[in-house]
């Protein structure tokens, strides 16, 4: 990638955890931001699933505070806290991409001359980088996990995966 980090929010990670797959991120990445509005996210949701991911425990992760005045110099947004958090510190950080699923998210990064990439950008990344074999077992690993996919982006996936 011609990044060299990766700033990821709530659902990047808790998705690529559901299908034992969050290891890409440093395997494809030199390093894996995750802010602390994102792991309390990741936190709460261990309340009701246990078997949420905690980041503190993934191998070359590290965990960053946002500045304040960073999240409040973004343009106004309805985002999360944690989409936010990503938004801000991949601007004050612009050697990384930001790792959002959620399109108002990616559209406020891009709009911000953000490089973007979700969850599914990961595994196709994965999948060219030879890290993994086949994209289609894992993004039907994901939607078995309640990951929200068209059909169109389903087969757009598979396409540029070169599974079609």
């Amino acid at each position: 990638m011609s990044k060299r980090s990766i700033v990821c929010d709530t659902t990047v990670l808790l998705y690529l955890g559901r299908v034992d797959q969050a290891r890409l991120l440093t395997r494809l990445f030199e390093r894996t931001y995750v802010p602390e509005s994102v792991v309390a996210e990741l936190d709460m949701g261990r309340i009701m699933r246990r078997d949420t991911i905690d980041p503190r425990e993934l191998e070359g992760v590290q965990i960053v505070s946002v500045a304040e005045r960073n999240v409040e110099a973004l343009p106004p947004n309805n985002l999360g806290i944690g989409e936010r958090a990503v938004v801000a510190y991949g601007r004050s950080n612009p050697d990384s991409w930001a790792g959002l699923d959620d399109r108002r998210a990616r559209e406020l990064a891009e709009d911000l001359g953000m490089d973007v990439v979700g969850t599914i950008g990961v595994l196709l990344r994965a999948k060219q980088s030879g890290v993994v074999r086949a994209v289609e077992p894992l993004l039907s690993a994901l939607q078995a996990e309640g990951f929200r996919m068209g059909g169109v982006l389903h087969r757009e996936a598979l396409r540029l995966a070169g599974e079609e």
